[in-house]
């Protein structure tokens, strides 16, 4: 998970239960490999209602 993200969550406080990055993308913060292409992903907001949505793209 990126740390700008976790510090957005703790400064805005929405009305989630948390984030998450599914699939352990190459090029994530830990699935880092020297040479190879970091993959695209998305960050998800998870709702206390059981829905998600978008919360950032890298």
């Amino acid at each position: 998970m990126p740390i700008k993200q976790v510090e957005r969550l703790l400064s805005e406080r929405p009305d989630a239960i948390g984030i998450a990055v599914p699939g352990m993308p190459m090029g994530s913060p830990g699935m880092e490999v020297p040479g190879q292409a970091a993959d695209k992903y998305t960050v998800f907001l998870l709702k206390k209602d059981g829905t998600s949505e978008v919360y950032a793209k890298y």
